[in-house]
């Protein structure tokens, strides 16, 4: 099937501005302004790890000192704060009850994703749609990817015991909860439904994560629920 406009304008807007900064410069045959851009490029992903590294000793330490609930209910609250302004709208008519599931912002989502993971971590996206399913692979995933690729095991902060917000893993890696809470159990907890099905990295793999995302809640296959151990609400 062929690819709705929201998905071919997610593909434009996940180009790399580090792509088209490096063909540009590569046109204009300026080998200084080329070694300047790469040195600024290595530093910029230099820091960018750094943070990530930082936010998951943080993690450890809540884990350590506050246990798995805590945890939880901290990304929780990370996620409440964190939606964008049209999500934001979403959900108050949703939870005022002026808005259902199918009034849901697709589109809109979509294209934010794209440009979400372009701006914050310079991300490769591949994105597909075949009918009603859209997926987004990011191989790897520079986020909660990097930290399980890159990252000792012994040192990834991750949850004592298993919890259906957390596939039911023991030592399922905190990090990636900023996610999983935003998009799939915390979205399902609070409106219904898990607005992104993700396949997350193990922990020493390449990092890959994979989205996957049902244009309508109401075709997400009863297997799914049964997998995580919840109950279909919509």
């Amino acid at each position: 099937m062929g690819n709705s406009q929201a998905v071919k304008e997610a593909r434009k807007l996940a180009v790399r501005k580090y792509d088209k900064l490096l063909d540009m410069i590569k046109e204009l045959d300026k080998p200084e302004m080329l070694e300047l851009f790469k040195e600024f490029s290595k530093d910029k992903k230099g820091f960018h790890d750094f943070m990530q590294g930082f936010a998951n000793i943080l993690m450890g330490r809540l884990v350590t000192h506050g246990g798995d609930e805590v945890v939880w209910e901290a990304m929780k609250e990370y996620a409440r704060f964190g939606y964008p302004p049209f999500i934001r709208e979403f959900i108050d008519k949703y939870e005022k009850g002026e808005a259902k599931p199918e009034d849901f912002p697709f589109d809109e989502f979509i294209k934010n994703r794209a440009i979400i993971w372009e701006k914050n971590h310079d991300n490769v996206q591949i994105w597909e749609e075949d009918g009603d399913v859209v997926k987004l692979s990011l191989s790897p995933c520079e986020s909660g990817g990097q930290i399980v690729r890159e990252t000792a095991p012994e040192k990834i902060a991750v949850t004592k015991e298993p919890h259906w917000w957390c596939y039911n893993k023991k030592g399922f890696q905190v990090y990636c909860l900023n996610c999983t809470t935003m998009w799939e159990f915390g979205w399902y907890e609070w409106f219904g439904w898990p607005l992104i099905i993700f396949d997350v990295p193990e922990i020493g793999s390449d990092g890959t994560c994979v989205y996957t995302i049902y244009k309508d809640p109401k075709k997400i296959p009863d297997s799914y629920y049964k997998k995580r151990g919840i109950k279909r609400k919509v």
